[in-house]
């Protein structure tokens, strides 16, 4: 029982803490030789948990409007499977070009791209 005892306790009060410190020191050690920051999250969750309204264009890789609108939910990416629920936007679809959506999300340092070669879609993310 006290061994028991131990190995969850330790876990808690050492290990964890332990591997996240690790996880720290390496994105210095990274920050300090210009790479980028690292981290464990699925990309979509990096992207979408945010607090920020996010109008989301949907374009297939031919450049084509799949869809558009607010962000309602995301399931998150523990059965790795993708959908999202929209909110309509005010505006009818086919009012939105591709080329037009690249030129809003460029003038947004907040906005993303999402990039999904399985599914051959890109999200053009902008965030408020």
């Amino acid at each position: 029982m006290l061994v028991l005892l131990f190995d969850v306790v330790g876990t808690i009060l050492i290990i964890a803490p332990l591997a996240k410190g690790i996880d720290y020191v390496i994105n210095i050690i990274r920050r300090i030789f210009g790479q980028s920051y690292a981290e464990n999250r699925e990309t979509r969750d990096y992207i979408f948990n945010t607090n920020k309204i996010q109008t989301l264009f949907v374009f297939d890789f031919d450049n084509n409007l799949i869809t558009c609108g607010y962000l309602d939910y995301q399931q998150s990416g523990d059965n790795n499977y993708f959908d999202l629920a929209l909110i309509p936007l005010d505006a009818p679809e086919n009012q939105y070009s591709f080329e037009q959506v690249v030129e809003e999300t460029s003038k947004h340092k907040d906005s993303r791209i999402l990039v999904d070669f399985e599914k051959k879609i890109k999200i053009y993310i902008l965030r408020y």
